[in-house]
């Protein structure tokens, strides 16, 4: 993977590129939205979001995409890189915690999150505020059970 051409929107720092390519990170799907890494020496996907918004279908799809290739990749670790993302929608994100990270982990067994999101403290507070909704409506779901943590980097989130 050519990593020097990285979008210019793209939030990921020198260190985050230079991590991927010391574990040999691999362009696997690109669709304007987001962008999937795996890294077969580590077992780890990586998910890029490359736009500030995204409708919930196209979410949608980019996660399932991702699902698709659980079936030919093992996976140990998820990262999810949101820093691009300055539009919280609950909708979406009430989507992952509650169908799509459920899924992952009964047909797949995967159960280990790293999430990064931007610096902006407006964000992070509405990301909290939409876990305690989720976690006040679905009390049983297994997604709280999950390792699920957020980061500041790539290269922090496959160490950690």
């Amino acid at each position: 993977m050519n990593f020097e051409n990285k979008e210019k929107s793209s939030m990921m720092t020198q260190d985050d590129i230079q991590a991927m390519r010391e574990y040999g990170f691999q362009l696997l799907y690109e669709d304007g939205i987001g962008k999937i890494y795996y890294s077969t020496q580590i077992s780890v996907f990586i998910c890029e979001i490359v736009k500030e918004y995204i409708p919930i279908e196209r979410f949608k799809n980019l996660l399932m995409v991702k699902a698709q290739m659980l079936k030919q990749h093992p996976c140990k670790k998820f990262i999810f890189d949101n820093r691009e993302i300055r539009s919280f929608h609950q909708p979406s994100m009430e989507w992952y915690y509650i169908v799509w990270k459920p899924k992952m982990y009964e047909k797949f067994g995967l159960s280990v999150y790293r999430k990064l999101f931007t610096t902006e403290l407006w964000f992070r507070k509405c990301i909290e505020v939409g876990l305690i909704k989720i976690k006040q409506s679905h009390p049983d779901n297994i997604s709280h059970q999950l390792d699920i943590q957020v980061k500041e980097s790539i290269r922090e989130a496959i160490f950690n």
